[in-house]
């Protein structure tokens, strides 16, 4: 507000009383008048409208929409007027208006809307949203702002294939699984697939459901797992060096997605350039109500530029660790004396899917 704005009913109320002519009088004292009303409507709208967001912290996946919810509440018991509101997308993908105008009545609140879609992983910034308005007059106009938000883009998940489906696998396989069956801890069934045993098929079940039906159980954790993601930008090649890091981000992601809903105890170590604001392993964790601050890390995970050897401390023992990076080199790599799995990261491995080896 204007200083001189605000002196101007001071100077009408002076008008009318030190003018000699009834008319001029009579005009300045409702000038003034007019204008303290004026300002007294402003000011009071001005204190008592209040702009906040649904989440101050939006999270969404990659290429997944997401609805940016705010509201303007007047708790006032003065019309707010004709409001104009200026939001800002941050430069992502937006559908719906992030600029419109609106009327708020006494004591309501009027809510706003529109969505936004962020395809590379990151903290994008949503904002600021400015609320500006005025008085009758036009002489008092006032504004108010919520800071500025943010959206936290998650990797993409992919599909990771080789891990058991719903049950331990019979026949041989490549590796050692860290999930037993618990017969005392029933589950589901699933229909029959070949090589199951015939001792878990269930009558009443095959009956039921016509189909060939299996007994499963809850998977009791044997041991857990932790996922290690090598982010080191120069042990790539420097053809595709950026693009293979998303591919090692996007992988881990997906794999502690994946063990998380499997319910086994997961821990997460991340080589980058996060800095001690940034911890470099997460966990232990389980469960996918777990996955926010894995997910999270993940995708505010910086590639390590200068080539500094790594000094991370891995998850105590025992543990099966998945090594997600470059593939090791002749040197002794720092998974040794752990079961370490390799998720070689390469040129040309395919995209898109996940395979256990």
């Amino acid at each position: 507000m204007n200083p001189w704005k605000a002196v101007l009913p001071v100077f009408f109320l002076a008008v009318w009383a030190l003018a000699p002519w009834p008319l001029v009088r009579w005009c300045a004292a409702l000038a003034g008048s007019f204008q303290l009303l004026g300002a007294l409507w402003s000011l009071v709208v001005a204190r008592s409208l209040k702009v906040s967001a649904d989440d101050t912290v939006l999270r969404a996946f990659s290429g997944r929409r997401v609805e940016v919810r705010t509201r303007v509440e007047n708790r006032s018991p003065l019309p707010s007027g004709l409001l104009a509101v200026f939001d800002s997308s941050g430069g992502l993908e937006t559908w719906g208006q992030t600029r419109r105008h609106t009327h708020v009545r006494p004591f309501t609140l009027d809510r706003f809307s529109f969505t936004v879609r962020a395809r590379e992983r990151g903290e994008k910034p949503l904002g600021p949203l400015r609320v500006a308005g005025t008085d009758p007059t036009g002489l008092f106009p006032f504004t108010r702002q919520l800071p500025t938000r943010s959206l936290i883009v998650y990797p993409p998940l992919r599909d990771v294939t080789g891990f058991p489906p719903g049950g331990l696998p019979p026949g041989p396989r490549k590796w050692e699984p860290a999930l037993v069956d618990d017969p005392s801890r029933f589950r589901t069934f699933r229909d029959f697939q070949p090589g199951d045993p015939l001792s878990r098929v269930s009558a009443a079940a095959w009956a039921r459901f016509s189909f060939p039906q299996v007994r499963t159980y809850d998977r009791t954790v044997a041991r857990p797992t932790g996922v290690v993601v090598d982010l080191g930008a120069s042990r790539y090649p420097l053809r595709l060096r950026w693009a293979l890091v998303e591919q090692a981000v996007e992988t881990a992601a997906s794999l502690v997605w994946d063990l998380l809903g499997q319910g086994e105890q997961v821990w997460l170590s991340v080589m980058d350039a996060g800095g001690t604001d940034r911890p470099f392993t997460l966990g232990p964790a389980r469960g996918w109500s777990a996955a926010r601050s894995f997910l999270e890390r993940l995708a505010l995970a910086a590639p390590e530029k200068t080539g500094a050897p790594w000094t991370g401390v891995l998850p105590p023992g025992p543990l099966r660790l998945l090594w997600v990076g470059p593939p090791p080199g002749p040197e002794a790599p720092p998974g040794r004396g752990y079961d370490t799995v390799w998720f070689p990261i390469e040129e040309d491995r395919p995209h898109g899917q996940v395979v256990h080896p």
